[in-house]
């Protein structure tokens, strides 16, 4: 559901054009779908369902990659997560996949329809050299950026 109401104002906040994007745990693939329309130069779909990654759209620059919370992601400029933040238990090795893919000025934003995120995960970000800045958003829902930890600003 958060990952619907982020697409209702994404374009006010993320620009894709011409840069390399991970949908992380992509599901129906709404996200990485968004960033291919909005001239996205590569979108990795990254899903550990096969279900899921057999959805990915038939475009040059989409590419579906079996992905298990943990393992390394190729780097990227963008990386978008909508509703993976339901499992405490998976939240560190789900954060060791974000930190892979990011460099000094790529951003991951994720999103979740709870008011409240677990406090944790600000400190798990922090032991892993990533800064994490959180907001409620109108459309009911949180959005979380996250940054190297030189990095930072949500409007």
């Amino acid at each position: 559901p958060a990952g619907t109401r982020f697409l209702n104002e994404i374009a006010e906040l993320v620009d894709v054009r011409g840069r390399d994007v991970i949908d992380l745990g992509c599901g129906q693939g709404r996200l990485g779908r968004w960033a291919l329309e909005h001239g996205a130069s590569r979108v990795v779909f990254a899903d550990l369902s096969a279900e899921a990654l057999a959805s990915v759209p038939a475009d040059g620059r989409a590419v579906a990659l079996p992905h298990l919370w943990g393992e390394a992601l190729p780097r990227c400029d963008v990386l978008l997560g909508g509703d993976i933040l339901y499992r405490p238990a998976s939240f560190p090795v789900l954060l060791d996949s974000v930190r892979s893919a990011l460099g000094p000025a790529s951003q991951a934003w994720l999103v979740d329809p709870r008011s409240t995120l677990e406090p944790e995960l600000p400190v798990l970000a922090a032991e892993r050299g990533l800064r994490w800045e959180q907001r409620r958003r109108p459309g009911g829902y949180t959005l979380v950026l996250v940054q190297m930890a030189a990095e930072m600003g949500i409007a």
